[in-house]
This record gives C-alpha cells, sequence and structure tokens, in this order.
C-alpha cells in the first residue's frame, strides 16, 4: 500500500486557551474528513477511520451539538489536563452541573450503529 492508500490525519488539540490547534492530512484523509462533517451536519454524528502517520489507527467522532447548556457542559479540549477525567481547570460550570464536565462521548451513545 502507498502514501496515497491510507486516510493519513493528525489532529493536533491545543494545549491550553488560546493557542492554536492544527488538523493536517493527506488529500484522502482530508477529502474523507470533509464526508464527516458532511454527515454529522446531516445525522448528528459521525465516525471514521483515520491513520496518524505511525499507521496506528484510531476513529474520529464528529458530532453536531445544538443545545447551548449541553456545549458549555463538555469538557474542555485542551492537552494541558492529563487523567482519567479531566478537571479542567478553564472550563467554565455555567449550570452549576456537580457532575460537569463531561467527556464528550455523551454526544456518541450507539457508535456501533453509526459506523460510516
Amino acid at each position: 500500500m502507498s502514501w496515497n492508500d491510507y486516510k493519513y490525519l493528525h489532529i493536533y488539540a491545543q494545549h491550553a486557551h488560546h493557542q492554536e490547534s492544527f488538523i493536517v492530512g493527506n488529500r484522502k484523509a482530508l477529502i474523507d474528513l470533509r464526508r464527516k462533517i458532511d454527515q454529522a451536519l446531516a445525522n448528528g454524528t459521525s465516525i471514521g477511520t483515520f491513520f496518524p502517520s505511525d499507521d496506528e489507527g484510531f476513529q474520529l467522532f464528529v458530532g453536531v451539538v445544538e443545545d447551548e447548556d449541553k456545549f458549555n457542559s463538555l469538557e474542555m479540549p485542551y492537552t494541558e489536563q492529563f487523567g482519567e477525567v479531566n478537571h479542567n481547570n478553564y472550563f467554565l460550570n455555567l449550570k452549576d452541573d456537580s457532575n460537569a464536565p463531561y467527556s464528550p462521548v455523551i454526544l456518541f451513545p450507539n457508535t456501533d450503529e453509526k459506523k460510516a
């Protein structure tokens, strides 16, 4: 298999607020990422399989959040916080929800049904 046969994609999250993030990949991966975004816009969620440069495949979950409260209850995406649960010090608990922040996995309750 060659470079063009795989969907190579790297997603670099922000380390902390106001820092940059990057999505880079080969043409095949970026076209499929665009397709996954279009699917999520139509269906609420989508899932794709991509590969970083070490060929260790990963699933990418794309989800649309229509509810502001739900979006505000998600943990922050920064890599500065490590551990099993992201108790990110940047998280703003606007609804005083003692269970927040939530992992974005809550947006994908039936992942087996939505693989594409």
